[in-house]
């Protein structure tokens, strides 16, 4: 992973001090004095969790890196180039790569893993007294509805944890912008009574880290901006064996799990939220899942 880290930082570094801070529409530069007019957009755009780096290439070219962090240990970044159309203000692109990390604990590895190396799609510019873009990917439709805003800020040189810590679930759910979360601490299932170690939140998303016995659960309550398309607020991108869909509390539930009926990964949507429950197994059982009574009883107090 270093490697790959090392590439991105490094090209993350050339465009910084390639470009310059881009103009207003008063100061556009004329197309007949040779300078590439994507010069006047260079910089970074953010939104919520996401950023884009716009660079200039050759005479009428543009360059992109997206930088996207879905939690503190998982972030993905695409890069893509293409043409610059001066009338449309637009960037088309047919190279997009997509590349996901994960950053393990000590004890594995950290993985890279290379997407997809053929996405297209184009990024709209918008021009005046503030700068904006709007990210259309053919791909996963994974920007539809957000707004990049220019941002004089450089990018840092690493993914930054998005994370906070909170003394209670109400906090973390305030920090996040949410109504409320509860997850009915006290109550029992089979691994033994809902109490959670800690809580954490960043913008549009708030979750609950509990342990059991020999398990480590998550449970996570988010918008549907932090959703995303999918309606997944997760954060998992691991492919199970067998998934299926449970009605409980009047909700169409969604299972994933590598044994049949015991869900690893569980999501759902109820109202304006998105929901998940993550539980792993201790010491690398990969195929631990929850049993249908055990999800029954914890998103029936999930709110």
């Amino acid at each position: 992973m270093k490697k790959y880290i090392s590439i991105l930082l490094a090209l993350m570094v050339v465009l910084a001090f390639s470009g310059c801070e881009p103009k207003n529409s008063g100061d556009d530069v004329p197309a007949d004095d040779g300078q590439n007019p994507v010069m006047n957009f260079v910089g970074n755009y953010v939104c919520d969790r996401a950023s884009i780096f716009i660079s200039a290439e050759g005479e009428d070219g543009a360059s992109a890196i997206v930088r996207w962090a879905s939690s503190a240990s998982e972030n993905s970044s695409w890069m893509m180039s293409g043409t610059f159309d001066t009338e449309t203000l637009r960037f088309d692109y047919t190279n997009g790569v997509r590349t996901d990390y994960v950053n393990n604990d000590q004890s594995e590895e950290d993985s890279v893993t290379e997407a997809y190396t053929d996405g297209t799609g184009y990024m709209q510019f918008t021009d005046g007294e503030n700068l904006t873009l709007e990210w259309h990917d053919d791909k996963e439709n994974i920007a539809d509805g957000m707004v990049f805003e220019y941002s004089s800020e450089m990018p840092t040189a690493g993914m930054t944890n998005p994370w906070q810590t909170a003394d209670t679930l109400a906090a973390a759910a305030e920090g996040a912008g949410l109504d409320g979360f509860d997850i009915a601490e006290g109550s029992q299932i089979s691994l033994g009574e809902i109490k959670a170690e800690e809580y954490r939140y960043m913008d549009g998303l708030a979750e609950a880290r509990i342990p059991a016995a020999a398990v480590e659960m998550t449970i996570r309550k988010g918008t549907s901006m932090a959703a995303g398309p999918e309606g997944d607020v997760s954060g998992d991108y691991n492919e199970y064996k067998f998934n299926w869909t449970q009605n409980i509390k009047g909700l169409e539930v969604q299972c994933y799990g590598n044994r049949e009926g015991e869900a690893t990964k569980t999501i759902w949507s109820s109202g304006d939220y998105c929901y998940a429950i993550l539980a792993y197994g201790a010491g690398g059982d990969d195929d631990f899942g929850l049993s249908a009574d055990d999800l029954n009883s914890l998103i029936n107090g999930i709110q």
